[in-house]
């Protein structure tokens, strides 16, 4: 079969793509079929039939349909571009301003992995206070681990009461934002570093590297844009895939990181004075 061909076997039917996709997950029968993809007998058959035809998918004799071997080849290495052009298509408007240029190679290529997103536009009522939406999700977490890249007021501030109610945190502060944080409230910082139940570390490079926040079962993202600002655009997914993509993400940037103590901190507060 012909590029050309396998491509718009594939894509040019929504009905067919999604049958493909379910079958990676093991073999299926009609009726299986149509209450998955919610579709009707005439409207999935002639579809199955050409997928047979290329010797993409077989059907046994008690009904039973599955990939072939070439079709499970085929599918297993088009499924991470078919979620990561599902990313990009849902969100369109929302991706092509964001600078994606920061982002390791190893997870743009994965980024299919956040499955569905919501993207929160920013309420000019409210534009700088801290999102309900990520403050309540916090609150329902007991583990937290934040990547913060842009400067806000009241992050220590909430730092320190999340740590107070019993929750683990892991965060890691760009250069940039530590400075601001030191400037303003020192003590703070301080009082965060000194729990037990959080984890300090400084980030020196990649200012630009998106902010991220993952709960239990949320994960949080602040893109900046292609001017590298903050526009309090941010998205919001409750996958498991955006959980363990943002927790790669977060694990290269602690990787890059080295941990903040108070004799570190007392150094970063004189060398800027």
């Amino acid at each position: 079969m012909a590029p050309e061909e396998l491509i718009d076997t594939i894509f040019l039917s929504d009905k067919r793509e999604r049958f493909l996709l379910l079958l990676l997950e093991g073999p299926t029968d009609i009726k299986k079929v149509k209450n998955h993809l919610n579709v009707t007998s005439s409207s999935i058959l002639p579809q199955i039939k050409k997928l047979r035809e290329k010797g993409l998918v077989s059907k046994d004799d008690e009904g039973i349909y599955d990939l072939t071997t070439t079709g499970r080849l085929i599918v297993e290495n088009l499924s991470p571009l078919v979620c990561m052009l599902d990313v990009f298509d849902s969100k369109e408007y929302y991706w092509e301003t964001r600078d994606m240029d920061v982002i390791p190679r190893h997870l743009l290529e994965n980024i299919g992995q956040l499955g569905a997103v919501e993207v929160i536009e920013p309420d000019l009522d409210h534009m700088y206070d801290l999102q309900p939406q990520l403050h309540s999700n916090m609150l329902k977490s007991n583990y937290i681990k934040s990547l913060i890249s842009f400067f806000h007021p009241d992050h220590v501030e909430v730092f320190n009461s999340l740590s107070s109610q019993g929750k683990n945190l892991e965060l890691v502060f760009t250069g940039s934002v530590m400075e601001r944080i030191l400037a303003q409230s020192p003590s703070d910082m301080q009082k965060l570093i000194e729990r037990s139940n959080v984890d300090v570390r400084l980030l020196r490079e990649n200012d630009y590297i998106p902010s991220l926040t993952i709960g239990d079962d949320f994960t949080y993202f602040c893109f900046f844009n292609k001017s590298h600002m903050y526009d309090h655009r941010d998205i919001i997914s409750f996958t498991e895939g955006s959980i363990e993509w943002g927790t790669q993400l977060f694990v290269y940037c602690c990787d890059l990181s080295v941990p903040v103590s108070s004799e570190m901190l007392a150094e970063i507060i004189n060398g800027s004075e």
